[in-house]
């Protein structure tokens, strides 16, 4: 699977909404450099196994239609080598149709979900901190421009994630922390690099010729929006909160009900954070494994 799969992907994909956010072709081709993926039609589903040396696994539920016990267990039996043969990323409502007889599930993480509107007028006493950080940064940074992400911004918003990186390795970490922001440069040098080609929808934040913050999105359902990434500078009190607010106002975001910002890495600083702005909805994400699996 390549760049050039994703009309593939698009096409099984189209046929049903799905609420997390994996159901996006991002979701995949960010991480090409770290897993290699390859797809296959069964019972016309799409079918896309990520490959790590010997190891295999579903890297979401079958694409194209409810799922099918049968199509599950043929995806199992050609994971059969793998040590921990599995599929990731099931929704709440495709657990309840499996068996638990059958399938041992683990609960991953948790989407978090806002309404748009709320995010973009802060209003009411439980948004009071969020409009005083926004509110602080204009003040500071009235010279600050928000705008769409271009291509010649690409050298600007890796030295600004390069400085970020540096910022949060001083904080420390386990190494699964410090292994992910190594790894993240790889994959946002590559969402930025093909933000047209993957449909992704790029903001930053610019003051005096240098970008202060960037984002990335992507429509993930005729009512939802999903953030992808956003990095900010640290040193700017504030700015977070301003970009966050003025993508959910943004013209392209505006026509969505909802904002999916996808889970918290299992970090609590990011939980925290996500949880302030006040989720409508948590969504849970399971991974599934055969019982009889040795």
């Amino acid at each position: 699977m390549s760049l050039n799969s994703k009309p593939l992907f698009d096409q099984y994909c189209s046929r049903h909404i799905r609420p997390l956010s994996v159901y996006h072709f991002s979701a995949i081709a960010g991480w090409k450099d770290f897993f290699e993926f390859k797809y296959d039609v069964i019972n016309d589903t799409l079918c896309v196994f990520a490959y790590q040396g010997k190891d295999s696994f579903l890297y979401l539920p079958p694409l194209g239609g409810d799922i099918d016990k049968a199509i599950v267990e043929e995806c199992f039996k050609r994971m059969a080598k793998s040590r921990i043969a599995r599929i990731e990323n099931i929704s709440a409502n495709q657990l309840s149709i499996l068996d638990s007889r059958t399938y041992n599930s683990h609960l991953k993480a948790h989407e978090y979900v806002y309404l748009r509107r709320d995010l973009e007028m802060l209003s009411g006493d439980k948004y009071k901190s969020k409009r005083h950080d926004s509110n602080v940064f204009q003040e500071r940074f009235p010279q600050a421009v928000f705008r769409p992400y271009t291509a010649a911004d690409y050298q600007g918003c890796l030295n600004l994630y390069s400085g970020w990186s540096a910022n949060r390795r001083q904080s420390g970490g386990d190494v699964v922390y410090l292994t992910m922001l190594d790894e993240n440069t790889k994959v946002h040098a590559l969402f930025m690099q093909h933000a047209n080609a993957l449909d992704l929808v790029g903001r930053v934040v610019e003051i005096d010729g240098k970008i202060a913050a960037y984002t990335f999105g992507y429509a993930l359902s005729p009512d939802t929006f999903c953030v992808l990434l956003e990095i900010t500078d640290l040193d700017k009190t504030g700015l977070a909160a301003y970009i966050f607010q003025h993508f959910c106002a943004d013209d392209v975001v505006k026509p969505f009900e909802y904002i999916n910002t996808m889970d918290d890495f299992g970090l609590p600083n990011i939980a925290k954070a996500k949880e302030s702005y006040h989720p409508v909805k948590k969504l849970p994400v399971y991974t599934i494994s055969k019982k009889d699996q040795t």
